[in-house]
């Protein structure tokens, strides 16, 4: 490969790099994009925020809390820097190739084939258990107003308007989100305001309550050193569990017009959606509630679990609002399991382009949405209602309903823990897909200067956010070492991620040995910088000189500003 690249232009501060190269090669198999082009700035931005902001910002947050607000705040913090640092990675990948598949198809492209096999599966699944974790917490949110109702109702209209937002068009996924987003963005800025106007006395109690249990029962719930240092794993935990955003953007990047003028937008922004809706919301919601109050989910009392705003509005006696932040939370669980379902229907995507799944797969309808894949995702919804309870069949409807959360939230609990262990593997292939994108840059004499958007702190940025992956990967299940602390569903569920990422690793390996692919991953030297590159800058440009000749009134220079 030459050491310069051809024909450098720039058009209003957007480099374009045009080569003469075809759009799909032979030798490698790689196909650029089928799918249509029809998310914008502000589609991206929001289905970033969408995924962000579910349950874990409102409910599962109650679980780390219990630990004390401080450490909750100290693992969230940490966690958040973890995954700003692989955001780095992932905006010079995907400004350079922004293709089908995203980071699935930079760890096929620059590990190994085997790889980018067994971690597209792996982030499927994690995908799929995402959304059962989020139809199965409908109930914990719905109980507040109907304890009784079984919960096969909620997870069947979760389901159906599923079907109805995804499998159609990708701009009704696009506008529905974009639109619920913002409402998501409003509704947690305002819990944010009310939280500060009642801690001042601004309930009709007129509690001042402040900082009040910072002070009791504690920053920390636990008094020694390592209850404490646990309390902060706890949390950090439940921040590899909750916080995402950056790989949404990445496997949407096929489907975005104008991807290098949006993508380094998107992602440099990640900073500022943590900090708020995470970082922020783990301070906000530790002054809340105490962190030994019985109804926080993963508390031992047998109180209604809660989200902890509603806790404290309940308990301020606030009328009316608990209701419609129920409501809003309903719909928020609903927003981010559509961007759930859209990045596990995407990926499966892009494992049939990269002939990991079977054929039928790519297929696409006239809009160019993977019909076929959206179809899949919703069916392996229906794993939701394995949450409902045994005692379903006979009792009261009050004890039904009491053996029907019980099993909401052992399910919920497990779905954590294996959502948590494979977007870690996750992390760690996008740090590793950026060192050896990085070497093979080098090897091959191709400058940095080259990519029309660089990220800071590299490569320092990939080594960190790969550190803190593996770290919390090996150490998530370190108590069931412990005498007598062995159970073998916690266990499976905790670590079966990893076990079915090193058996399907195993399985694409032999098979590429077979055909003779290369044992020990892909050379620097063989690493393809090319394939695709012609069509991509061939569509920047069209899409450049449209942005340039496209009439603006008022309102879409504001979206522009704002998005």
């Amino acid at each position: 490969m030459p050491t310069e690249l051809d024909d450098e232009k720039k058009i209003d501060d957007v480099e374009v790099f045009t080569h003469d190269v075809p759009a799909i090669t032979a030798r490698t198999g790689y196909v650029t994009y089928s799918t249509h082009r029809g998310l914008r700035m502000r589609h991206l931005q929001l289905i970033a925020i969408s995924g962000a902001i579910g349950s874990s910002v409102f409910l599962s947050i109650g679980n780390p809390l219990t630990g004390g607000p401080l450490p909750l705040l100290i693992g969230v913090s940490l966690w958040a820097s973890v995954v700003w640092a692989l955001s780095n990675c992932l905006l010079e990948m995907c400004t350079l190739l922004p293709l089908d598949g995203g980071f699935i198809h930079f760890a096929t492209r620059f590990l190994d084939p085997a790889m980018g096999f067994s971690l597209g599966w792996n982030y499927f699944i994690c995908q799929a258990a995402l959304i059962c974790s989020e139809l199965t917490a409908l109930y914990v949110i719905v109980a507040y107003w109907a304890p009784d109702l079984n919960p096969a109702i909620l997870i069947s209209v979760g389901l159906a308007l599923l079907f109805f937002v995804q499998v159609f068009n990708v701009r009704i996924y696009g506008e529905t989100e974009f639109w619920i987003s913002i409402g998501k963005v409003f509704m947690i800025i305002g819990v944010f305001i009310f939280t500060f106007i009642t801690m001042l006395g601004g309930n009709p109690i007129h509690d001042r309550y402040g900082f009040r249990y910072w002070k009791h029962p504690g920053p920390f719930a636990a008094t020694d050193a390592t209850g404490r240092a646990y309390a902060i794993w706890k949390a950090l935990q439940w921040g590899a569990y909750g916080i995402v955003g950056p790989d949404y953007i990445s496997l949407v990047a096929g489907e975005v017009k104008n991807p290098r003028r949006i993508l380094p937008k998107a992602f440099n922004s990640t900073i500022y959606r943590i900090i708020t809706f995470y970082v922020g919301g783990a301070f906000f919601a530790g002054l809340q509630v105490a962190s030994d109050n019985p109804d926080l989910l993963g508390a031992s009392g047998s109180g209604a679990v809660k989200s902890p705003y509603i806790i404290n509005m309940t308990r301020l006696h606030v009328p009316i609002l608990p209701s419609i932040i129920s409501a809003g939370l309903l719909i928020s669980l609903f927003s981010s399991t559509s961007s759930m379902a859209f990045a596990a229907s995407r990926t499966l995507y892009g494992l049939g382009l990269q002939g990991h799944a079977p054929k039928i797969v790519t297929r696409v309808n006239r809009q160019g949405l993977p019909y076929v894949c959206v179809l899949i995702t919703i069916a392996l919804g229906t794993l939701s209602y394995m949450a409902l309870g045994t005692g379903s069949k006979k009792g009261e409807p009050s004890s039904v309903a009491r053996a029907v959360y019980q099993a909401d939230i052992t399910v919920l609990n497990w779905l954590i823990n294996l959502t948590a262990a494979t977007q870690l593997i996750t992390w760690m292939a996008i740090a590793g897909s950026y060192i050896r994108f990085r070497a093979g840059m080098k090897a091959q004499g191709i400058s940095r200067d080259i990519l029309p958007a660089k990220s800071r702190f590299q490569p320092w940025s990939a080594w960190y956010g790969l550190f803190w992956a593996l770290f919390a990967l090996v150490f998530s299940g370190y108590y069931f070492f412990a005498p007598g602390s062995f159970d073998v569903p916690d266990f499976l569920f905790t670590y079966g991620a990893v076990f079915i990422f090193i058996a399907l690793f195993i399985v694409w390996k032999i098979k590429g040995v077979r055909h003779h692919e290369q044992l020990l991953g892909i050379p620097t030297n063989d690493m393809d910088f090319k394939t695709g590159l012609q069509e991509i800058e061939e569509m920047t440009l069209q899409a450049e000189e449209e942005w340039a000749t496209q009439k603006r009134n008022v309102l879409d220079r504001v979206v522009d500003k704002l998005f």
